[in-house]
This record gives structure tokens, C-alpha cells and sequence, in this order.
């Protein structure tokens, strides 16, 4: 597992406790690649890719077949019950532990090291939710997130109807918490929940992370409109809001769902 060291990493894996205490943040990876393929045209016409795919391919020798095929690591499961003290982990961060090639088994395998390790909270975040019901109901130390639609060959009317079939499947899912992945915020979304909210009254999500996109050290802002007005409707909601570093706003928001998880910590010395 690799640790995120504050202020960089993956920010939003230093969970913030409803007791004020934070938590470490970890990324574990026992499956690795991904099919998906996602691309994203920028404001200058450029297209940037997965940052996992240039992580992997660029700078790793855990790829040797490239970013797009699907690795299994089993020795890699005992990763998180070998760590003693409680940490925020997140599970796939150059992955999709969700995705249609991941084997049945190997995700129960992975379900199964996040449940015995109940000290930790694990998030999982997926760009094929129509899986995640599946696997209901989810250990109640595990966070279930969905990634916003990505989006170089679709329209943002296009990738508005994917998203709200993706909250549809968002619904289904049984976890103590769930969350969307707002990043990069390329289209409006805001006008989506808004629907959503008049036909059924609730969001099937209570944390959304945002973030403007990225090509390397470049960072291209959304439209401030777009924040604002998604703000406006997660306000309302009663959604918790985090920003991801790389987003430009004036009132900075991180904030976490206000779950505190359990104390048990195994008897072992921790790590």
C-alpha cells in the first residue's frame, strides 16, 4: 500500500472523523489496469488521458502488458490487516476493482479482506456502476463512490443521460456511505441533480468530491457557473463537499461524511 502524505496525494483518502480525528490515507491496489479508457478533450483542444494510465505506463514496472489489461496481486490482500493502525484506504486508485473484467471472485476476495479488517474504512470508486448492486450489502466500513462520466467522445447532453443512469444504480447500492467523483467537473451537471431531486427527492449520494481537470502540472478550471451552481444544489441537498487541491475557489470546502467508525484495533503491534 502506498501512504498519502499530506498535502499531496490523494487528499480526500485522510478521512476526518465525526470526533475531529484523522486518519491516514493509504491507496491499495490487488487488482491493477484498467479497460475503461478514458479521455477528456481540455478547454485548448488537447486530450489528456487517465492520470492512473500515465502513472502506470510512464514511471511503474507493475504494468509490464501496459495500463490497459487486468492484473490480480493475491499477494497483495493481506496488505490492509498487516496495518494495525486505522487508516483511510482507498481500494483501486489504478483500478477498477468494479469494472465487467474483474472476475466475480477476486471482488468477493477483496470485499472479504475489507470486512475482516473493520478498523480501516475503504473506498472503492467506479466507472461501471451497474455491477455495484451486485454486491450488496457492503461492509459498513466500506464507502461506495461512482466517477462522473468521462467524456471525449460524448456530447455533455450524452454524458448527462449516462449519469443518470449511473445514479439510478447509485440508488441500489447498500453502503453506509455513498459518493460521486466529480472530477474533472467538464459539463454542467448541476441541472442533472436538480431533475433528479424533483422527481425523487433525495440524492442517492452523500459526499461528492469535485475537481477541475488536469494534464500533468496543467490544470484547466470548469466554468465557475458550473461550481457555483453545483454547490447551490449539493447545499440544499444536504451533501458534504470536498475539493480536490487542484480546483481555484474563494470558501474552501473539505468535508467528510459524519461517520465515525468503530475503535476495535487488532492486538497485534501496529505497523
Amino acid at each position: 500500500m502506498n501512504r498519502q502524505k499530506p498535502p499531496k496525494g490523494i487528499e480526500w483518502t485522510r478521512i476526518r472523523q465525526a470526533d475531529g480525528t484523522e486518519l491516514p490515507g493509504y491507496t491499495w491496489n490487488p487488482t491493477g489496469g484498467c479497460l475503461h479508457g478514458c479521455t477528456w478533450r481540455m478547454p485548448d483542444g488537447s486530450i489528456t488521458e487517465c492520470y492512473a494510465k500515465t502513472i502506470a505506463e510512464r514511471f511503474t514496472r507493475g504494468y509490464p502488458h501496459g495500463f490497459e489489461q487486468h492484473y490480480w496481486r493475491p499477494h497483495l490482500l493481506d496488505a490492509p490487516l498487516r496495518l494495525k493502525k486505522p487508516a483511510g484506504i482507498f481500494v483501486g486508485s489504478m483500478a477498477d476493482l468494479f469494472g465487467h473484467w474483474v472476475p466475480e471472485e477476486q471482488i468477493q476476495a477483496v470485499l472479504g479482506v475489507m470486512h475482516e479488517a473493520d478498523w480501516h474504512t475503504f473506498q472503492t470508486l467506479s466507472k461501471f456502476p451497474i455491477r455495484l448492486p451486485q454486491f450488496n450489502p457492503y461492509p459498513r466500513n466500506v464507502w461506495v463512490g461512482v466517477s462522473l462520466p468521462a467524456g471525449q467522445l460524448m456530447s455533455a447532453s450524452g454524458a448527462a443521460r449516462a449519469l443518470n443512469a449511473y445514479l439510478r444504480k447509485l440508488r441500489e447500492v447498500q453502503a453506509a456511505v455513498r459518493f460521486m467523483s466529480i472530477e474533472p467537473l467538464w459539463f454542467d451537471v448541476a441541472p442533472v441533480f436538480e431533475a433528479w431531486l424533483r422527481d425523487e427527492g433525495k440524492l442517492p449520494f452523500e459526499w461528492a468530491i469535485i475537481g477541475a481537470a488536469s494534464d500533468g502540472r496543467k490544470t484547466f478550471q470548469p466554468e465557475r457557473a458550473w461550481t457555483a451552481g453545483l454547490l447551490d444544489v449539493l447545499d440544499g441537498a444536504g451533501v458534504e463537499v470536498f475539493f480536490k487541491g487542484n480546483l481555484e475557489w474563494d470558501e474552501w470546502r473539505e468535508e467528510f461524511p459524519p461517520v465515525l467508525m468503530p475503535k476495535r484495533i487488532p492486538a497485534a503491534a501496529a505497523v
